[in-house]
């Protein structure tokens, strides 16, 4: 699907859904994790393969494109490694008890993974956009 621009030109619309969860500490050192499900971002799943003296190695990662629009206000952090994005809109509650933390909702979920780098080109002219690579 594609929506023009007012000055003519095209732009890309994207049709995925994700679900990010991010972790933040109190200073009392309690853990609390927020849920947001954001609309109209673009994931793709990338696969790196490696011979390893006759071994084969598979690196699974995913990038996932934050048009303008959907990246405001969003908290996309790769430096505490574990925020994490999940493709598709999930309920499931993230706590600290055995069973429903983020280790368990990424075992649970093969389209999901923890945010590793944050590309912020939300300075360009044109397509102004976040992409962030999950694994």
């Amino acid at each position: 699907m594609a929506i023009w621009h007012r000055n003519g030109g095209r732009i890309l619309r994207f049709d995925d859904t994700v679900t990010l969860y991010n972790k933040t500490t109190a200073s009392t050192g309690a853990e609390t994790w927020t849920r947001t499900v954001v609309h109209g971002v673009q994931w793709a799943d990338h696969y790196d393969k490696e011979n390893n003296g006759g071994k084969i190695n598979v690196a699974r990662y995913a990038s996932v494109t934050f048009p303008e629009g959907t990246y405001e206000g969003l908290i996309l952090n790769p430096k505490n490694e574990e925020d994490a994005l999940v493709y598709g809109e999930v309920s499931d509650v993230v706590t600290s008890t055995k069973g429903s933390r983020i280790s368990d909702l990424l075992q649970r979920y093969q389209k999901s993974g923890q945010i590793k780098v944050v590309n912020d080109n939300s300075n360009r002219a044109l397509l102004k956009n976040i992409k962030v690579v999950v694994s």
